[in-house]
């Protein structure tokens, strides 16, 4: 892990060297101390933007007026942050105002959580203000400054502080829970998107139900994208997040919890991709499913329907390995994938039966995969021209 760092010290000794101050901050110093895996790494510096481009050949330009350049190095790219202090958030999301300033405390002091507003140097020794590696120690969330004013800055902060919770397994301290329950309310001033995202992530982590239980105490459930008005404590409180391993599968057990009556409409409220709301559906389609035939088995695709059995599994406390393997066998006797595994084509069918392409073609096609699937009909391509023959007379 520390290898990362050793990499990433090439930038702070570049920027060193011409005389400026430069640490690591943020989540690459919460997580070092953590002991946990190291995504990204970003440096906060005294220098400022054009100085920082006049010492990296490779740069861009992504948040310049707020202090932000990308530097390119060994293809790996870190964010170099000029120090900064900030005016009043007057769009619950960007300060008003930002100020370069040179000193590494001032800076620290607008960030977030105290876990959030540690420094680092390139030899690895921490700077501390706030006493966020106490809290870590604790395995506690607190804010940095008075936690009703630092919430109601960027009310997204009450999304992250959840989601810190579920990630890392951490308790809200006193005073930070008060503020999240008091300022909930200004989650409907944040964007949809910014707040699934948030919410995409507390789902991602082991603790979910904890993270949950508490959004339901403080009243959170009321002014997400889609409110949840009524959940019962033994559905998506208790449930084990920690089984499901794709986006999808989350999105469907929080649909199926939540207990809406438009499971389209609730996703959609969410601004989630047209894509994954429609894997979402299948496999909510496949959670209803109580006896599966071949030709809804290969409709739906054995992937989905697994998704939907553990789903059911998980929710009704079934045992889900049997009823797993009797799937997957029932799947195996289906002797195609899709209808290219179909020695014939829809030309050759054409002149079999002797007509003009039309609505008749598909119906044949899907009335010769049924039969297929169901076994009722072998590949040999005499058999299906003998088949397509009939179709239609019969």
């Amino acid at each position: 892990m520390n290898k990362l760092f050793e990499e990433a010290s090439y930038v702070i000794d570049q920027i060193e060297s011409r005389g400026y101050k430069a640490y690591f901050v943020g989540g690459c110093v919460r997580d070092y101390c953590l002991g946990r895996p190291i995504k990204d790494i970003d440096i906060a510096s005294s220098a400022k933007p054009e100085e920082i481009q006049a010492i990296f050949p490779k740069t861009i330009p992504v948040g310049i007026e707020h202090g932000t350049v990308i530097v390119r190095h060994n293809h790996v790219s870190y964010e170099v942050t000029t120090f900064r202090k900030e005016g009043e958030y007057e769009d619950y999301r960007r300060p008003s105002k930002v100020w370069f300033v040179t000193d590494l405390e001032e800076d620290l002091s607008r960030r977030d959580f105290t876990f959030n507003a540690m420094a680092m140097d390139k030899d690895f020794q921490v700077i501390d203000p706030f006493e966020g590696r106490e809290d870590l120690r604790n395995m506690q969330i607190r804010t940095v400054g008075e936690p009703d004013h630092r919430l109601s800055e960027d009310p997204l902060r009450i999304m992250r502080a959840f989601r810190f919770m579920s990630a890392y397994d951490m308790h809200i301290e006193e005073r930070t829970t008060l503020a999240l329950k008091k300022n909930a309310p200004l989650l409907k001033r944040i964007s949809t998107e910014r707040i699934t995202v948030e919410f995409k992530k507390l789902l991602e982590g082991e603790r979910a139900g904890k993270a949950l239980q508490l959004m339901k105490v403080c009243c959170v459930f009321l002014y997400l994208p889609y409110p949840i008005e009524e959940i019962s404590e033994g559905s998506m409180l208790s449930f084990d997040w920690s089984s499901l391993e794709t986006e999808e599968q989350r999105w469907a057990a929080v649909t199926v919890l939540s207990k809406v009556d438009d499971e389209r409409d609730f996703l959609k409220k969410w601004k989630l991709p047209n894509k994954v709301i429609q894997s979402v559906l299948a496999i909510i389609f496949s959670y209803k499913k109580d006896q599966w035939t071949k030709i809804d088995l290969y409709n739906m695709g054995l992937t989905t329907a697994l998704s939907g059995l553990k789903l059911r599994c998980l929710i009704k406390n079934d045992p889900y390995e049997e009823q797993a393997k009797e799937l997957t066998r029932l799947a195996e006797e289906i002797n195609i994938h899709s209808r290219d595994d179909i020695p014939l084509n829809g030309e050759d069918i054409v002149r079999i039966k002797q007509k003009t392409p039309g609505v008749w073609l598909g119906q044949l096609f899907n009335d010769l995969e049924k039969e297929i699937v169901e076994g009722k009909l072998s590949l040999s391509k005499r058999e299906i021209r003998d088949w397509v023959r009939r179709w239609g007379k019969e």
